[in-house]
């Protein structure tokens, strides 16, 4: 009789306990935009999204600078979008960009000049480079370029991979280079027109429903800022959490479901080489 009150609390307890308390976390999406620093308006458009969206900008893109001390003001992530070997029309559009056959220590010293111009930025992305994440050489001594660079650099650096090509090798050996990493699973604006973006976000979202969570990139094209600022505010009505690139990196690289591809042959928008790092 003595134990019947303890017994009573334990039930009261389970009887009150939130349902929801040891549960799953709700799904969550990052999303990246891509190819910032080439055209001021759209890129400013981006901004005024919600800061947990995540912008990636080609550091020697003419507005490179302008656009990271924004992101920097706006205390929202940045990553370098560091333009790679695609293989399509030739081996880079951007340029200067790494080359598959450079040294360990000269990827470092191109990595600290894009992160120099893209002060602030937790990590890396690729543009294009279908043809250099394929390369397993080649993409190691970019890692380990970029591990030379994080020695001195008080945050371990992200490495996402856009993946451009299912042959990509960029997360899986980053993870196993101990990076913290993490793949794109949608590109939102391969198509730009409405009803393919409404596709692409469909997916998206039960993509992270399905996983747990879901990473898009998309591009500072009006239809694909347009679509985000009209169904962004849906997200939690989803039960969907809206969370920078950072919340989602992984120690792991586990195959993810690919949807569209950037259009092969789409070339690079810059004009202003810069000068040799």
């Amino acid at each position: 009789m003595n134990q019947f009150p303890w017994l009573v609390l334990v039930l009261v307890w389970f009887a009150s306990a939130d349902p929801a308390a040891g549960a799953q976390d709700s799904a969550r999406v990052a999303i990246i935009i891509d190819d910032i620093g080439f055209r001021a308006e759209q890129d400013l458009a981006v901004f005024d999204l919600d800061r947990r969206i995540t912008v990636a900008v080609i550091p020697d893109a003419p507005l490179a600078g302008q656009m990271a001390r924004l992101a920097r003001s706006q205390k929202r992530e940045a990553l370098v979008h560091l333009p790679l070997a695609h293989g399509h029309v030739r081996d880079c559009d951007a340029p200067l960009c790494p080359q598959r056959e450079w040294s360990p220590e000269r990827m470092r010293q191109h990595l600290d000049w894009a992160f120099g111009v893209v002060e602030g930025a937790v990590g890396i992305n690729n543009h294009q480079g279908s043809l250099f994440t394929a390369d397993s050489a080649s993409t190691r001594r970019l890692l380990e370029g970029l591990r030379l660079l994080a020695r001195d650099r008080p945050d371990p650096l992200l490495v996402i991979d856009s993946r451009t090509s299912p042959a990509s090798r960029l997360a899986r050996l980053a993870a196993e280079a101990g990076f913290p990493t993490a793949e794109r699973s949608v590109f939102l604006d391969h198509d730009r027109s409405p009803a393919a973006i409404a596709r692409a976000w469909q997916t998206l979202l039960e993509t992270a429903e399905r996983n747990g969570s879901a990473i898009a990139i998309g591009h500072p094209h009006p239809e694909t800022t347009g679509f985000l600022q009209r169904e962004l505010i849906g997200l939690r009505e989803r039960g969907i959490e809206l969370v920078p690139i950072s919340a989602l990196v992984r120690t792991g690289a586990e195959p993810r479901m690919m949807v569209g591809q950037p259009r092969p042959a789409v070339a690079y928008p810059g004009s202003i080489a810069p000068s040799q790092p």
